[in-house]
C-alpha cells in the first residue's frame, strides 16, 4: 500500500511564554496542537553555549578525554577530538593520545555543547562559536557553509562570495536562513560584532574558573531556534518581554496575556503537559502506544487496544500502525525524547506495508529541529530511531524518583508542584478577600518563601494580598488551599488545629 503524503498547509504558529514566576516556560503549537515544550527555572541557568576559562583537573590517555573545572557543580568532560589543536593538526590517527595536547593544571578557553545531568557534567569544545542572527562565527572554523533552507542557488553563491570577502586566516561563517537577501553590509556589521566577543574575550584573564561569556537567554534561544516569522504569532505574560518581541519582530503579531488566569491555563498547555507524564498514549481509533524509558534507550510498544477495523486484519494493523507513527513522531518532540528510540510496531508480514510505515514516520520526524535518523526495521520487526540529545527529557524536569519505590515510579518533582502553587496564587491577584490559607509540605513551603521568606514578601506585595502557610506530613510534595476570606478568620481557624 504506498505511502501518500499530505496536502501542505499554511502552519499558524503560536509561541506562548509564560515568564510570570520562577520557572520560565515555552509553548509551541502549530495549528491550535501543542508541539512542542521548553522550559527552565530563572535560578538554573542554562549553560549551553557559555564560554568559559576553566583548569584541565584530570587527562585520562586511556579515554582520550580530560576533565576541566568550570566553577560548577560538576567538572565539564573535553574528549580529544573536540580539542582545536588535535583538529588543526589534520592527524586522525586514533593513536594520538590526549596527553600531547593538554596537561593538568593548564587553562583552556572551553564552550559548552551539551548539557550534563545528575551523574555527570557537561560536554565541551574549545572551538567555540558565536551565534548571531544571521550568522555563526567560528574563528577556527575553516570551513564556510550555507543553511540548507537556502535553496536559491544564485543567493547561495552570493552569501559564499561575501563569505570570501569578511573571513581572515582560519575563521569560519555558517549563514543562517535570516541571510537570505540582506545586504552585504548588514551581514559584515554583524560579522565585525561577533569577531569582537570573540578579541574581547582573549584578553580575559582570570585565576580560577569562571564565565567569561554567557550565550543567549532562555527565551531568545528559543525564538532563535524556531526562526520566528511574519505569520507567527507571540503571546506573554510578562509586560517587558513583549517590548522587547515588538522591537525584536515588528513583522510578526506580539500580545501581552494580562489575565489573571495563568497563561498556560488560559491556552490549555497545561493538561496538555499533564498527559505527557503519562505512560499509555490513546490514538483516536481506540488503539494506544506505550512510552517506557530507560537508562540507556526508549521503548515504544503499539497496541491495537479497542480497534477491530472493518475490513481485514492486514487493514486494521496498517491503519493502527500509521496513526502511531503519526502520534509517535509527535510524542518524540513533546517529550523531547533522545538517545536510542526502538518502535514495536504491531507486526507487519508484508514489506510494502513496512516501507508504507517508515515513510510516514520520516515524513513526520521532518517537522523536528533537533537531528535524528530513522533506521528502519530490525530482524525482529523493530523500528529504530536515533535522535541528538540536547537537553533533558521532559519527564526528567518535572518529575522526580519516587523514594518509596527506589525510582521504579514517578512523582511531581518539588519544584513542579511549588510553581503551580505560586501560578494559582498569582490566579487570585487583586481579590477583594484579605488572605489565602495554604497548606502545604516544609519543602513546598520553603521554596515558595524563599531565602529570608523574600520571595514570599515580593509575591505577596505583588498579589495584593497575605498568603498564609501551615505544614502537612506527606512523604511527596504537595498542597492544598484551605481557605480564602478575612484574616482574622483565617487565623482563628489555625488557632482551633
Amino acid at each position: 500500500m504506498p505511502f501518500c503524503h499530505r496536502k501542505k498547509v499554511n502552519v499558524v504558529r503560536k509561541l506562548i511564554i509564560n515568564e510570570k514566576t520562577k520557572e520560565i516556560r515555552c509553548a509551541v503549537t502549530e495549528q491550535n496542537q501543542l508541539t512542542e515544550i521548553h522550559q527552565t527555572y530563572s535560578f538554573e541557568n542554562e549553560i549551553v553555549g557559555n564560554i568559559y576559562i576553566g583548569r584541565v583537573t584530570k587527562v585520562l590517555p586511556g579515554m582520550q578525554a580530560a576533565f576541566v573545572d568550570l566553577g560548577l557543580k560538576h567538572n565539564g568532560y573535553l574528549h580529544r577530538n573536540d580539542l582545536i589543536t588535535f583538529q588543526q593538526k589534520g592527524n586522525t590517527s586514533s593513536q594520538t593520545s590526549i596527553s600531547q595536547y593538554v596537561r593538568e593544571g593548564e587553562q583552556l578557553l572551553v564552550q559548552v555543547v551539551k548539557e550534563g545531568s545528575d551523574q555527570k557534567g557537561p560536554k565541551l569544545t574549545t572551538n567555540i562559536e558565536f551565534s548571531g542572527k544571521l550568522l555563526v562565527y567560528m574563528p577556527y572554523g575553516d570551513y564556510v557553509a550555507v543553511s540548507k533552507k537556502v535553496s536559491n542557488e544564485n543567493e547561495r553563491n552570493r552569501l559564499l562570495y561575501i563569505a570570501q570577502e569578511l573571513c581572515e586566516g582560519n575563521e569560519g561563517l555558517l549563514f543562517r536562513t535570516e541571510c537570505y537577501e540582506k545586504s552585504a553590509e548588514e551581514i559584515k556589521s554583524e560579522y565585525i560584532n561577533l569577531k569582537k566577543q570573540f578579541q574581547d574575550l582573549q584578553k580575559s584573564t582570570h585565576k580560577k574558573p569562571i564565565c567569561v561569556f554567557e550565550a543567549r537567554t532562555f527565551v531568545d534561544r528559543i525564538v532563535n531556534e524556531l526562526a520566528i516569522q511574519t505569520d507567527d504569532t507571540i503571546i506573554s505574560d510578562q509586560i517587558e518581554s513583549v517590548k522587547k518581541l515588538k522591537k525584536q519582530f515588528p513583522s510578526s503579531t506580539v500580545l501581552y496575556h494580562d489575565k489573571k488566569e495563568s497563561i498556560f491555563s488560559a491556552y490549555k498547555i497545561d493538561q496538555e503537559i499533564d498527559k505527557l507524564l503519562k505512560q499509555i498514549v490513546w490514538l483516536k481509533n481506540g488503539a494506544y502506544i506505550i512510552i517506557e524509558r530507560t537508562e540507556a534507550m526508549t521503548i515504544i510498544d503499539v497496541n491495537t487496544g479497542k480497534f477491530s477495523g472493518k475490513l481485514s486484519m492486514r487493514d486494521t494493523v496498517l491503519k493502527t500502525n500509521q496513526l502511531a507513527a503519526i502520534e509517535i513522531a509527535k510524542q518524540i518532540r513533546l517529550r523531547n525524547i533522545s538517545g536510542i528510540i526502538l518502535i514495536d510496531f504491531i507486526d507487519m508480514k508484508h514489506k510494502e506495508d513496512k516501507s508504507s510505515i517508515v515513510e510516514t514516520v520520516k515524513h513526520e520526524m521532518k517537522k523536528d529541529r533537533i537531528q535524528h535518523k530513522v533506521l528502519g526495521f530490525t530482524e525482529l520487526n523493530i523500528l529504530q530511531i536515533t535522535r541528538k540529545k540536547v537537553r533533558r527529557p521532559l519527564e526528567e524536569s518535572l518529575t522526580d524518583h519516587c523514594p518509596t519505590c527506589n525510582g521504579t515510579g514517578r512523582i511531581p518533582s518539588l519544584e513542579a508542584v511549588a510553581y503551580k502553587l505560586e501560578r494559582e496564587l498569582w490566579e487570585h491577584q487583586f481579590m477583594d478577600e484579605e488572605a489565602i490559607w495554604v497548606e502545604a509540605t516544609t519543602d513546598v513551603i520553603r521554596l515558595i518563601k524563599g531565602e529570608n521568606e523574600e520571595h514570599l514578601k515580593q509575591l505577596e506585595e505583588a498579589l495584593k494580598y497575605k498568603v498564609i502557610c501551615t505544614t502537612i506530613s506527606s512523604i511527596i510534595p504537595t498542597y492544598q488551599i484551605k481557605q480564602i476570606g478575612d484574616l482574622a478568620s483565617i487565623r482563628d481557624r489555625i488557632k482551633e488545629i
